[in-house]
């Protein structure tokens, strides 16, 4: 432990990932994001930004210069994140010093490990090349440490990759040295393909040449041809060449080869045999320097002044891309279509605080959303800000038109009706300012919680928004409803502790008493239905399909509703079940509609019954998620023919 300032890094980054960890035991308005500063995710981004024009999902400027930030490093000074801040790194060298006590750790031979670094290479291209081809950060599948942190229980974890590749990597650590970082990291494989970086640079200006003269590549090509590059250069020479220009120089005057440099590389480096130390496993950690027993025998460029340039640099290299992540901000997506490149009254509407555009995803449901819509041609959208700029045509729409486009429009509810003497609720609407999106929606229901008597809200787009509140009289009165809307911060209880919401929410006027509202018409209209087909249902001959009809009373839960894309999808994959739908009647039902010459009742029960939902995401992959539905399937079947009207 001569080498207290890497310790010291090291131990400060685990430190703070487990501060991400534990915090939101104590402070519930905390989640935790462990990729926050993640550099290889930050580099695929960047990547799938230079391809597709999209930043990566969760992915963000942040990450992005951190990446740059390592590069940089790696190419100047050298592989600084694999000795200082890698917390992989750290816990495998630990792992292969208990290994070693053990007498269980051994360096495969030259004829073994040379192939075998090949592997990361592989593994480098595939998971940038999914990354850039999706805009999904396809690391976060198997990612051993994402997965650890994560208690494997993230959705974005292929566990069965995850569990593989965090037992190579504990085990490999243990048996073999650092077997993850030497063979299977592709951070590692893309740090060695910049510490050779002039080869490096030609094909980057080759591709750049040819782009502008020749004739458009997909930048599918360059990572391929630099993935190449970094192969031939380890797997052929395993040595830097030029450049990094910070390396260990050994003075072969004073140097007695007494081997304790070699004893004490982590990555195992025969030191002696060099006089400048260019190995492609050197990562400047300085382990030797601290430890040669003879002053001055090796030293970082041959001067005494750097035996602290590692550690000074990989912080000064860190505050830098922090700092310039804040200077700028890049488009998660900039999408046009249509004719945009003909318009001659072009308009822009841009939004702020638009929270519901939090990642790539949500962004591009937005684009999906106002794509359908004739006379918008455009959308700029940046994550971080939640902020989006929509492109039109002047000649066609207003801004008050976008706004509507952009507005979504909700029926909700605050809290159930749980007093069987209710049987009427009175109506009161407002225009309150600041109400727009999804996470606004759901922060005025905190707010209405706060007093008992509100049960349920509509929104309708207008400015100021108009709300229809449903509510008690004899429990409150529209003041005091008002009160509630206007509240400025409030404080919601959780599992784990209590969370202060602030909120910005104003009554725009005077509002108004409207009327009163039956409880059964009030249950029926607040309920969300849902309608889905599938399985080429628009070839059946639907008078002939069989309906199963069943009580489902998660059906009318808001987040559960959520999720019944998720159960239709896993009935999909009966090829006999064409369509499922909700509604209400006297308690919310489902009907589920199947082929009864493709597949059987029992068979569509099991189905619906499974603990676990196959369920196929729009990326092409597939998950295992736990099924959050109980209702039990014990419903009557009829022909979808002798449906009523109202219920086909």
């Amino acid at each position: 432990m001569k080498n207290k300032p890497r310790i010291i890094i090291q131990l400060l980054i685990l430190l703070m990932i487990l501060y991400v960890a534990i915090r939101p035991l104590f402070d519930v308005s905390y989640a935790g994001d462990f990729e926050a500063y993640c550099p290889f995710g930050g580099i695929s981004s960047l990547f799938s930004k230079l391809e597709m024009g999209t930043m990566s999902c969760s992915m963000s400027e942040v990450q992005v210069m951190m990446g740059i930030g390592l590069l940089v490093g790696v190419i100047l000074i050298g592989k600084l994140f694999c000795s200082y801040i890698c917390p992989i790194g750290a816990v495998s060298e630990w792992l292969g010093k208990l290994g070693a006590k053990l007498k269980i750790r051994m360096d495969l031979p030259s004829y073994i490990d040379r192939p075998l670094r090949s592997l990361k290479y592989i593994l480098v291209f595939i998971t940038i090349y999914f990354t850039m081809t999706s805009s999904e950060l396809f690391c976060k599948e198997f990612e051993p440490y994402f997965a650890a942190v994560n208690l494997f229980g993230n959705s974005d974890i292929n566990l069965t990759y995850a569990i593989i590749a965090f037992a190579v990597t504990i085990i490999g650590a243990v048996v073999f040295r650092l077997f993850w970082c030497k063979y299977l990291c592709p951070l590692s494989a893309m740090s060695n393909i910049f510490l050779n970086v002039f080869p490096v640079s030609i094909a980057i200006i080759i591709f750049i040449l040819i782009n502008a003269f020749v004739a458009p590549l997909s930048f599918v090509w360059l990572l391929a041809v630099i993935v190449l590059i970094g192969l031939i250069s380890e797997v052929g020479f395993l040595k830097s060449f030029i450049l990094p220009a910070a390396k260990i120089v050994r003075n072969t005057d004073t140097c007695t080869s007494c081997g304790i440099c070699e004893a004490n590389c982590p990555q195992g480096i025969d030191i002696t045999k060099y006089n400048v130390i260019n190995h492609a496993d050197c990562n400047l950690c300085t382990d030797c320097v601290y430890a040669c027993p003879v002053k001055q025998s090796l030293q970082i460029n041959n001067k005494k002044s750097t035996k602290y340039l590692a550690p000074i640099a990989t912080v000064v290299l860190i505050l830098v891309s922090l700092g310039f992540s804040t200077q700028i901000e890049f488009k998660t997506i900039s999408e046009r279509w249509g004719n945009f490149d003909e318009l001659e009254n072009v308009g822009v509407f841009t939004k702020e605080g638009l929270k519901n555009v939090k990642c790539y995803g949500s962004a591009m449901s937005l684009k999906n959303q106002i794509q359908k819509v004739e006379g918008i041609h455009g959308l700029d959208a940046y994550a971080a800000s939640h902020t989006v700029e929509i492109y039109y045509d002047k000649n066609k729409l207003s801004e008050l038109d976008v706004k509507k486009v952009i507005f979504s429009p909700i029926k909700q509810k605050v809290r159930n009706i749980k007093d069987k003497s209710i049987d009427s609720l009175s109506i009161y609407e407002v225009g309150i300012n600041n109400l727009f999106d999804k996470v606004d929606d759901t922060n005025l229901v905190f707010a209405l919680r706060e007093k008992d008597g509100v049960y349920g809200f509509e929104t309708y787009f207008g400015e100021p928004v108009k709300a229809i509140i449903y509510y008690n009289e004899s429990l409150i009165n529209p003041s005091g409803i008002d009160s509630l809307i206007n509240t400025k911060v409030i404080e919601i209880k959780k599992k784990n502790g209590v969370q202060q919401l602030e909120l910005n929410f104003e009554i725009d006027g005077k509002g108004k008493v409207t009327g009163k509202m039956g409880r059964y018409e009030y249950e029926k209209n607040m309920f969300p239905e849902f309608d889905r087909q599938f399985n080429k249902y628009e070839t059946k001959d639907e008078a002939k399909l069989s309906v199963l009809i069943y009580p489902m009373p998660e059906a009318g839960h808001p987040l559960l509703k959520m999720r019944l894309s998720y159960l239709t999808s896993h009935l999909s994959k009966d090829p006999g079940i064409v369509r499922m739908r909700t509604y209400y009647e006297d308690e919310p039902m489902a009907m589920i509609y199947f082929d009864s010459e493709l597949t059987n009742l029992e068979k569509v029960k099991e189905a619906i019954k499974n603990p676990v939902l196959r369920v196929s995401f729009s990326n092409g992959t597939e998950k295992d998620v736990n099924n959050p539905y109980k209702s039990k399937p014990d419903g009557k079947v009829i022909l979808a023919g002798e449906l009523p009207e109202d219920k086909k």
